[in-house]
Order: C-alpha cells, then structure tokens, then sequence
C-alpha cells in the first residue's frame, strides 16, 4: 500500500511538473510570436538616424527599440532590429558617444571585456583607434566565455569587413588581454572614451564592478567619457544577487555611485529609472535563453528568479 501511495505521489509530482514547463514553453513561445507580429506590423522609423536623441543614464525599454536611432545603429551593425537587451546595449553605446562627439577620426576608444562584439569595428569605420581587450585566454576564468565563443582569441575576430569596408581603418584595432580587476597602470590618461557591454556584472562582486567603473575612469583624457552597460535588477527595494558569477545591480547601487562620483569632480547626466509601459516591458523572458535571432521578445530576462534588464551609466571626466 506504502509503496503504491509513494508511486502515485510521484506520478502527480512528475505531472505538475511537466506542466508546470509546458506553462513556462507557453509563455515564451506567445512572446516570441507577439513580438514578431509587433516587428512585422509596425513601420520602421522613416528616417533613421542618430541625431537629436540625447540620452541618459537609464535601462533599456521597449521605446528605444522602436526609436530612430535605435533602427540608424542597427543598420551601422548589420544587425535585425528586434526586442533583444544586447542588441539595445550595441545601439546605446554608441548613441552616446556620437552625442558625446567621440565617433570621429583620430579618437581614442579603450574597450574592456569585449569579446568578439562588433563595436570595435563599428569604431574603427568611424575613424577611432581602437585597443579591445579581454581576459588572458590562459585564465581559469576565461574557459567559460571560451567555450561558448565570446571570448576575443584573435584579433581577426574583432575585424569585420562588413561593418567596416575600409580594410585600412580595421588596422586600428588592436587587441591587449587585460584584467578588469587590476587595469595597466600603462592605460591611464590616453583615451577619448572606455566602453563595456555586460562585462563589470562578472567581476565577483557588485563593490568590484564599481570600482572597475571608477577605475576605468582613470584611462580617460580630459574631457573623455565612460559608457558601460550591467545588468540591472528591476526589483529596487527586495533582496539582489551578489557575490557569484553574474551580480544584479540595483538602484540604489546606481544612485549611491553617482553621487561619489559627482563628490569626486566627475559629471554624470541624469539618471533615468523609468522602467517602461509598453508590452514588451512587462514581459520576462525565461531560461533557457537562445541566441539574439531567436529570442525576439528579451527586454527582460529571469535572473535565479530576479526581473532584469541591461542600463547604461554615462561619466564624464571634466576637462579641467
């Protein structure tokens, strides 16, 4: 009798389960759709550019997505326009720096755990001098990011033709393997703007993280500009994660850096919290996460249970 009762226990835990992934399958599976019904119905900008869009510190929205210099960056990248986070970081950095004036010849641009991203490229056909960097390959902790090909192994990956046609201009990307936690002394003082894109998150630590931030700082000319992107977690006033892999800012985090960094002589625009309300802003796309093309619908991602999203910190280094 025990045992028949532990079987069809077993049974009903098994099948709750199942249905409990057929519910999760769901709700991906309806978002991917909506957001490819939105995408395919919905009249892209009539002309996309990156002028007259000032933006702020702030996270990525639904808005943005839609927005024409959102659509004018995805087409410098050779990339779809779609609800994807990533794909607004990619169209954010650069955003910024145009407005920052730093997209010209002669520039200096110093990324950090770039990986094989295509900003370098981006860079270069604009006329900067790029130095990408990424952790030594030779690292215990670089075997991750490796093995799932987002680590920078070659130059040669960081050189895109099709971004940038100029073979000449790709020549001004260079590539050093350089710890976030412990940056060259070498580097300081010599760039025109510093860039990450969800890197500082996997430092160990969210104190780590912004003291990479603060640190990056000191890489900058007078006048320069650091333009990184993090995970944030959009549950402002609950517990986070820290101390793993993968930390989830919060705003207090944001808010409490920027007020440091303004004591310490730094300028830092205004922080924009808002959260968004339109559809895909609501919606939280769940693990297991594909790749950028399939997952349409990832302005929000479940994080260990946390609502996230990326945000961008703007820092401005004063000229004098």
């Amino acid at each position: 009798m025990l045992h028949r009762l532990r079987n069809a226990i077993s049974k009903s835990v098994y099948a709750d389960r199942r249905e409990y992934e057929l519910m999760r399958a769901n709700v991906k599976n309806l978002g991917y759709a909506l957001a490819g019904i939105v995408r395919s119905t919905t009249p892209p900008p009539p002309n996309p550019s990156p002028d007259n869009a000032v933006l702020l510190s702030k996270g990525c929205v639904q808005r943005d997505i839609e927005s024409p210099w959102f659509h004018f960056w995805c087409s410098e990248l050779r990339c779809a326009p779609i609800y994807h986070r990533k794909v607004w970081e990619l169209c954010y950095i650069p955003q910024v720096l145009y407005n920052e004036g730093k997209l010209r010849p002669g520039m200096a641009g110093l990324g950090f755990g770039c990986g094989e991203e295509a900003l370098p490229s981006l860079f270069a056909k604009y006329g900067v001098n790029v130095l990408a960097t990424d952790l030594d390959p030779g690292r215990q902790e670089s075997a991750a990011w490796i093995q799932s090909n987002q680590h920078a192994a070659s130059i040669e990956k960081l050189r895109r033709p099709y971004i940038c046609a100029d073979t000449r201009l790709l020549e001004n990307i260079n590539l050093r393997y350089v710890d976030m936690n412990a940056i060259p002394a070498d580097l300081q003082g010599k760039y025109d703007f510093c860039w990450s894109t969800c890197s500082l998150e996997h430092l160990g630590s969210i104190a780590n993280g912004l003291n990479f931030i603060e640190e990056s700082l000191k890489t900058l000319k007078p006048g320069g500009v650091a333009v990184h992107t993090t995970e944030w977690n959009l549950d402002d006033d609950g517990p986070t994660q820290d101390h793993c892999g993968c930390v989830l800012f919060q705003r207090r985090h944001f808010e409490a850096f920027a007020a440091r960094m303004k004591q310490k002589g730094f300028e830092l625009p205004d922080i924009d919290f808002s959260k968004g309300e339109q559809i895909f802003d609501g919606l939280v796309d769940l693990p297991p996460f594909g790749a950028h093309t399939d997952a349409v619908a990832h302005l929000r991602l479940s994080v260990s249970g946390f609502r996230c999203t990326s945000f961008g910190l703007i820092i401005r280094k004063p000229i004098a």
